[in-house]
């Protein structure tokens, strides 16, 4: 049985299916006129590029990086520290929190020198805020040329929110969620755990997150409580203040002295891909892509994890956040689905890491270039490792090179020959 909505009717026109009285197929009736929408957008974006890097700036970071603690670079006139970055998967972080981006910079599962997805540029809030989404996307390419040449844009990650007043959720909230995901964590305090509901509950129902941070997720949160801890409460105070609604009008409808929630739908690059290679249309692989899609994604994620009153009836306030909310364009008239990656899709880092573990091997055991060659077609790796470095450029002749120059390094430079 499929999940369905209150009814909808606005109390002025007699209009159906639009306004804030939802009556559900019992006559209950719920009137949703105080619930008032503050802000929608584009809260975080995580842009892809792949490439090769320009080695001379590659150069510089990294002797930047190994000057110790409190390096900096200057790149394109704009200063960053220069940090670690492999627990992102990259060699180096660039941060300048006052500018409003994060940059990484070398794929650690790749060689500089080769093409590969070498740079994930971060954004702050604010830095998307005070720009336009040509000016977004336009900076977004202008910093990936700055670091690759041949430069692709390769994937996209998206933050949606919105934030908003007149409804809280209640003690059942999590209990009455319906998500496809399968771990999550529900903690109240510090006190109890659960592994089975598919949500993070953080204090007494100050925050809701449902799924992963590599996948979709869904995140309900007290934002007024959150803008202190994270040093915003001035930034986002005058971003609500600019809010009206109808009953305010032309004053603002933000009320200082209640709670702003947000809900937040945090779409990971790869679930991004498996929307648009399963929705028969053009790539979403950078921001100029996404925006046409933002109020779609919304509905999309909206729609699969939802709260309901009861078994397949869905809460009114979560279809009026559905279907209200708009991201500077409409929901486009298409069903919305995700194509799953096939068995050796997607699969990349492993490929990486199995490719390398095993040049380690044949290198301690001091194997040529063509009995390396050999045994990778017989391991098991061969169709993905073809597969992996085609999607790339490189064909089995600059793969035979690879491997020779692989073992060189692993035989003259590391513990293998030790």
């Amino acid at each position: 049985m499929s999940s369905h909505d209150f009814e909808r009717l606005d109390i002025l026109t007699a209009e159906v299916g639009k306004g804030d009285l939802f009556i559900g197929p019992g006559g209950q009736q719920v009137n949703l006129s105080s619930v008032n929408v503050l802000w929608s957008g584009v809260d975080t974006v995580r842009q892809l590029f792949q490439g090769r890097l320009k080695p001379e700036l590659l150069a510089e970071i990294a002797y930047s990086y190994d000057s110790g603690h409190d390096a900096t670079v200057t790149v394109n006139n704009t200063l960053f520290r220069v940090m670690s970055g492999r627990r992102g998967g990259f060699r180096y972080i660039l941060q300048n929190r006052e500018y409003g981006l994060t940059i990484l910079i070398q794929n650690f599962y790749a060689e500089a020198d080769s093409q590969g997805t070498h740079v994930k540029i971060e954004t702050s809030p604010r830095w998307l805020y005070e720009r336009t989404s040509d000016q977004i996307h336009h900076e977004l390419m202008f910093w990936g040329r700055h670091f690759l040449t041949g430069m692709e844009s390769s994937g996209i990650a998206i933050h949606l929110a919105v934030d908003f007043q007149g409804w809280e959720p209640p003690t059942h909230f999590a209990q009455s969620f319906v998500t496809r995901a399968k771990t999550v964590s529900v903690y109240n305090g510090v006190s109890s755990i659960e592994w089975e509901t598919g949500s993070t509950v953080n204090g007494r129902g100050e925050t809701y997150t449902f799924g992963k941070a590599n996948s979709l997720q869904t995140c309900l949160y007290d934002k007024s409580k959150e803008i202190d801890v994270s040093d915003k409460r001035a930034f986002m105070e005058g971003i609500w203040d600019c809010a009206v609604s109808e009953e305010s009008f032309p004053d603002t409808c933000y009320d200082r002295d209640k709670p702003v929630w947000r809900l937040e739908i945090r779409i990971h690059h790869r679930i991004v891909n498996e929307i648009w290679q399963g929705s028969d249309i053009e790539p979403i692989v950078d921001f100029a892509g996404a925006v046409p899609h933002l109020t779609g994604l919304w509905r999309y994620a909206l729609q699969r994890n939802r709260f309901e009153v009861k078994r397949d009836l869905i809460h009114p306030v979560w279809t009026k956040l559905r279907d209200d909310v708009s991201f500077g364009w409409d929901a486009p008239s298409l069903a919305y689905k995700r194509l799953k990656k096939q068995p050796g899709c997607g699969n990349e880092k492993n490929v990486s890491l199995a490719f390398g573990n095993l040049m380690s091997i044949y290198a301690r055991n001091y194997f040529n270039p063509r009995q390396a060659w050999d045994c990778l077609k017989t391991s098991g790796l061969w169709e993905d490792l073809t597969s992996y470095y085609r999607n790339r450029g490189i064909g089995k002749n600059e793969l035979f090179k690879l491997i020779e120059i692989g073992l060189i390094r692993r035989r003259l430079l590391t513990k293998v020959a030790s």
